[in-house]
């Protein structure tokens, strides 16, 4: 297992994605697959010394459990013992009354990527090929699209950082196996038997398919999951050229699409055109997932209909005017409250990753009279909404900054753009990912 894990280690550590960045967060949980990927890399840099980089694991205490605390604490000190320092971070929000494992997943997350911005870093991550297999099947459970039956990637670029999977074609046997010979010490959340959560009950019943009959189905859930991305990479490759030419993004979060194009398509492919719209929402309203496909597809029936004039759904305005359908972001929701950092990254609203090399403090354009549309823009006649909607800097002196506004383009795993600019705000582009 070794050699195989150094080889797919090494190849992403080169990657070119990485080339900014030699720091590297681990999701360390204690569980037997963080624990394993702990002492891979340990071996790893052991065995590859040429290789500069930086490995920061990072224990979250869900402080769900009343032993949980002391846990987080021998986790730490097995990491500390073979050489990495290592931090704990305790959620301290108060637990839901329902639905606590999507509650600690999302708090999970944010804490590893706050900690990512903090040290400059990318995320390392102990998914295995089980885990790829669980999620494809409860997506296909709930009739999920090709967009749903991709998986996870063994690389994936979110909201500025690179997450890094390497054990993504490991089983859990495989993990097991090395953590027993190795006399790998780790603990086990006893949550992960509760059958009351969706995930222990599908892996219970995957272990029950591939023992009465299908032996491979993990590896063949993940074979179907390769061939779903080689399947939309063509097929978005078909329609980059569409979208060029009908499709306008600004890079102040706005959308213009063109009518008798979309509605072509829509006759054509109602699957793509619903598609396309529900990604443009996403990007524009800055929500953590696109809006569910029956709410889009109501949407652009009515869209494509003579008398459409204005709708909204997932913080966006959705306008006809000109022969052009505008996305553009609602004034609500928007959060302001955020003490800005030197060179640190901030997400904002969901639509930009935010970074700065003057600290301060966000407040809204439009309070300043600030107008970030020049006159030749399309967008220019709804100048007054979407400068509600964009950021600006006071510095702690007083003084104002106007933003630096640029588009990152998420599909195409590039972190290379985004620079500390005086203030710089750079929209991340979901249409086709």
């Amino acid at each position: 297992m070794i050699d195989i894990f150094n080889s797919e280690l090494l190849k992403l550590l080169i990657h070119p994605v990485n080339k900014l960045s030699k720091n590297f967060v681990i999701g360390l949980s204690g569980g037997v697959d963080s624990m394993v990927l702990l002492y891979l890399i340990k071996r790893f840099l052991d065995q590859n010394k040429f290789m500069k980089i930086n490995i920061f694991p990072i224990i979250i205490d869900h402080n769900l459990r009343v032993e949980s605390s002391t846990e987080a604490e021998n986790v730490k000190s097995i990491s500390e013992g073979i050489g990495f320092r290592t931090i704990i971070k305790k959620i301290e929000k108060q637990k839901p009354s329902g639905n606590i494992q999507s509650w600690a997943r999302e708090n999970r997350r944010d804490l590893l990527f706050e900690s990512c911005s903090d040290l400059s870093a990318n995320l390392l991550l102990a998914h295995h090929l089980n885990d790829q297999a669980e999620t494809l099947y409860m997506r296909f459970n709930k009739n999920s699209g090709l967009d749903g039956l991709l998986g996870m990637k063994t690389i994936t670029f979110w909201n500025g950082i690179f997450i890094l999977r390497p054990l993504l074609t490991f089983s859990k046997e495989e993990i097991v196996r090395y953590a027993q010979k190795n006399n790998i010490k780790f603990f086990e959340d006893p949550s992960n038997s509760f059958l009351k959560y969706e995930r222990v009950r599908v892996r219970q019943k995957l272990i029950q398919i591939k023992r009465n009959k299908w032996e491979n189905v993990s590896t063949d859930l993940n074979k179907f999951s390769i061939i779903c991305n080689k399947l939309v990479t063509k097929t978005n490759l078909l329609f980059e050229n569409w979208l060029e030419q009908n499709v306008l993004l600004d890079k102040c979060g706005v959308v213009r699409v063109n009518y008798k194009s979309a509605l072509t398509l829509f006759k054509q492919s109602d699957l793509y055109c619903i598609k396309f719209f529900s990604k443009i929402i996403q990007t524009v309203g800055g929500k953590k997932y696109s809006p569910k496909r029956k709410q889009v597809y109501e949407l652009t029936k009515a869209l494509l209909k003579n008398d459409f004039k204005k709708r909204t759904l997932g913080n966006v305005c959705v306008l006809y005017n000109k022969d052009h359908i505008f996305f553009i972001r609602e004034k609500r929701h928007l959060n302001y409250n955020l003490d800005i950092k030197v060179n640190k990254k901030y997400i904002f609203d969901g639509r930009f990753i935010l970074i700065s090399n003057v600290p301060g403090k966000l407040i809204c354009s439009e309070k300043i009279n600030y107008n970030n549309i020049p006159p030749n823009s399309p967008f220019y006649e709804f100048k007054n909404l979407i400068n509600k909607t964009i950021p600006c800097l006071q510095t702690l002196e007083g003084k104002l900054v106007k933003p630096h506004l640029n588009i990152i383009n998420q599909k195409n795993n590039s972190n290379e753009s985004i620079k500390s600019n005086s203030f710089g705000l750079y929209l991340i582009n979901r249409v086709l990912i």
